[in-house]
């Protein structure tokens, strides 16, 4: 396996909650990382992480063609995990613009630099993040990496064109890209409220009914972070390796579960069998079901999710209950 000690990481979006947790994991590797995002001083798992101090952190539009060049010409990345992206599927619809702004302008702007770089022989390997939201809607389920991309909402749109751009510029340029597309991550340090875990974690702590905005049925699958970061690592280590060059790999724990299911294991976890949620079945313009194979990564790539759901779920509730009073204030 490559090593990541020495080498030069760019890592988009640092501030998100899976760059932070990327971000600490290539510390720990020995790598010199540098992360880029729109804000410099921002709460976020990352702020509150000594890794911090280890990362050059710089403030920069990823969908600004100017600034990302510069970025690219001080820093001349090895490697590149792009993250960056506007990952709130409600505020997606509320506004598209934006949206397509960020996670497709951002992506081609990226790719168009790091192929500038490419015809000096660098960078070694870029890897970008879709979703299985991606794949749109489809008879059969789970989801495969050779499914077509039928994004049908702004959010599962831009990832779709955003994957499709990926994988382009490697059969256009031959550049050493890749594609991950997860299945929902949750785990400590994510600050969207909006998402399920994060949310009914911090309303179970005020003693507050947390909100289901769906009718509680739709099926996902729920991804600890660490296997999350590991998916990205061992792609990464592919690419540098000249493996599996221009593909997609989905990363999932294969255990697709209702929204209320999940939400009763947390109540469990949190002790407050008390507080019922309110259901208010208003996420008409979402998918029912989405749920992916992980089988690919397994085969090529020998990863495999370490961290059983309930496990994980503990995990995330004790580090929501040990930070958000200082989160909060």
């Amino acid at each position: 396996m490559p090593e990541l000690a020495g080498r030069k990481v760019l890592v988009t979006g640092a501030h998100g909650f899976v760059a932070g947790h990327l971000i600490e994991r290539l510390a720990e590797a020995g790598a010199d990382v540098v992360g880029v995002d729109l804000w410099l001083i921002r709460r976020s798992y990352l702020s509150m992480s000594p890794t911090i101090r280890r990362t050059d952190l710089t403030e920069g539009d990823i969908s600004n063609l100017e600034e990302m060049q510069e970025l690219f010409d001080e820093h001349r990345p090895q490697i590149v995990v792009h993250l960056a992206a506007q990952a709130d599927v409600t505020r997606a619809l509320g506004n598209p613009l934006g949206t397509f702004e960020a996670n497709i302008r951002g992506t081609y702007v990226l790719l168009e630099c790091a192929r500038r770089l490419w015809d000096d022989g660098e960078p070694h390997a870029m890897v970008v993040a879709s979703s299985d939201k991606a794949y749109g809607r489809h008879k059969h389920l789970p989801y495969r990496e050779d499914d077509e991309l039928l994004g049908l909402y702004p959010y599962d749109v831009s990832k779709a064109c955003a994957d499709m751009i990926a994988r382009g510029y490697h059969v256009a340029f031959g550049m050493p890209t890749g594609v991950v597309r997860c299945a929902n991550i949750y785990g400590p340090g994510d600050l969207n409220f909006n998402r399920i875990v994060p949310g009914t974690f911090r309303s179970l702590l005020r003693g507050e009914r947390p909100v289901i905005r769906s009718d509680g049925r739709p099926l996902r699958d729920y991804m600890y972070i660490d296997d999350a970061v590991d998916g990205y690592v061992r792609v990464m280590n592919a690419l540098l390796d000249d493996e599996h060059t221009g593909e997609a790999f989905n990363f999932g724990a294969g255990e697709p579960v209702s929204v209320l299911n999940i939400f009763n294991e947390m109540v469990v976890i949190a002790g407050r069998p008390d507080l019922a949620p309110e259901v208010q079945g208003e996420a008409s313009k979402e998918l029912r079901d989405q749920f992916i194979s992980a089988a690919k990564a397994r085969r090529l790539l020998g990863w495999e999710p370490h961290v059983p759901r309930d496990e994980g779920l503990r995990r995330t509730f004790s580090w929501y209950r040990d930070n958000l009073a200082n989160i909060e204030g």
